[in-house]
């Protein structure tokens, strides 16, 4: 593999930095020549090299896979390595990271005993991205040249039968781009209703499993009635259960949601978010067993500065309790309110540029240059 950071590769580069999934308005479709700008070619090289991202990686998302592989092997589900749904990009640095760790399933080797297929579900819909992806080795279980959340809902959709075959995943890395109610779909997008999917693909799983769910968090994105709807669900939680309003008080110093919308709309959005995905999980009867929050700010020349926000969680199964009939919708269980608490409680959102600072201060070293180093590790053990 050439250096990633030649002339040529700069070039072709062109279209494989996530600015351009997030910011087609940047790029000439017509042409992988026209207008080419050093400084552009540049710039997007660096939001590629994003190392605030791969901190995440390196010290949320690795994290929870090891736990999540131990506890597999503790009852012997899936022992030889995790399962995995992503959306990797070109040098797919989560899948090489999770590999170079041992952590994915093998389900190939080559002659040489090096992997040659691994147990990962991933999906590009840039097509000049998938064709340069598609003779990568190791190779995927699948690869498809689609966007993850038709592949999900869309039955008409190529990879819909062959995707849901693999479920359930031990992780499902939803790492999009976009707000997850983009202002052009309506109150319920695509994107809600594939996070809702995942939950009922995986309802057959009885051992925990994680989820990583990344979105753009800029106000102004989101479809304005979606988003008074999950901050209406949130409020309704406050006025049902008074530890949850009392811990919102406590951790927000206001007495609702209006008034934390006001105060910081981005951090209300993040909160209602993660209210919404534990919602979801209790009508598939998993309950919350952890839950992180991740951001940074990301700065773009020629456009405002937006938040991406990176919620990790692991769900288990758990039991509801027949002494109710249930109804229209399932009896609240005391376990449920208590993942509502823990809901608003653990949304402690961590800024990942001052932990990289923070931590450069205490250890005395560079950590800006490690995490360069470490990707320009991972990117050499894609063949």
């Amino acid at each position: 593999m050439s250096d990633p950071g030649s002339p040529l590769d700069l070039l072709f580069n062109q279209l494989d930095e996530e600015a351009v999934q997030e910011h087609k308005d940047m790029r000439n479709d017509t042409s992988l020549l026209s207008g080419i700008n050093t400084e552009l070619l540049l710039e997007r090289e660096r939001e590629y090299r994003d190392l605030e991202k791969h901190w995440v990686r390196k010290n949320a998302w690795l994290k929870i896979a090891q736990r999540i592989i131990q506890s597999n092997r503790e009852v012997q589900v899936n022992p030889g390595g995790l399962r995995y749904l992503t959306l990797p990009a070109y040098y797919r640095l989560d899948v090489s990271l999770l590999l170079r760790e041992n952590l994915i399933e093998v389900t190939e080797r080559a002659d040489d005993g090096q992997p040659a297929q691994v147990y990962v579900a991933a999906f590009e819909s840039d097509p000049t991205k998938f064709g340069r992806m598609h003779g990568q080795i190791p190779r995927f279980k699948l690869l498809g040249a689609s966007s993850i959340e038709k592949a999900l809902v869309d039955d008409k959709n190529e990879y819909y039968h062959q995707l849901r075959e693999l479920f359930p995943f031990d992780i499902v890395n939803l790492d999009l781009t976009t707000s997850l109610t983009p202002r052009n779909e309506g109150p319920y997008s695509q994107t809600m209703q594939a996070v809702e999917t995942v939950f009922e693909l995986q309802s057959a799983r009885s051992v925990p499993w994680a989820l990583f769910l990344t979105f753009r968090n800029l106000p102004s994105d989101w479809e304005r009635a979606a988003k008074q709807q999950l901050f209406n669900n949130l409020q309704d939680n406050l006025h049902q259960f008074p530890k949850v309003l009392e811990a919102f008080q406590k951790l927000y110093q206001v007495h609702n949601v209006e008034y934390l919308t006001n105060k910081n709309e981005r951090l209300c959005i993040s909160q209602s978010v993660a209210k919404w995905i534990v919602d979801r999980a209790h009508h598939y009867k998993f309950s919350l067993d952890l839950m992180e929050i991740y951001f940074y700010t990301r700065h773009n020349k020629g456009l405002p500065p937006y938040d991406i926000y990176k919620q990790v969680f692991i769900f288990s199964k758990n039991k509801l309790n027949y002494a109710n009939i249930p109804t229209r919708g399932l009896p609240l269980q005391t376990w449920m309110e208590d993942d509502i608490l823990k809901c608003v409680e653990k949304h402690k959102c961590i800024d990942v540029e001052m932990r990289i600072l923070k931590a450069s201060e205490i250890q005395h070293q560079d950590i800006f240059a490690s995490l360069e180093q470490e990707i320009d590790d991972l990117c050499k053990l894609i063949v």
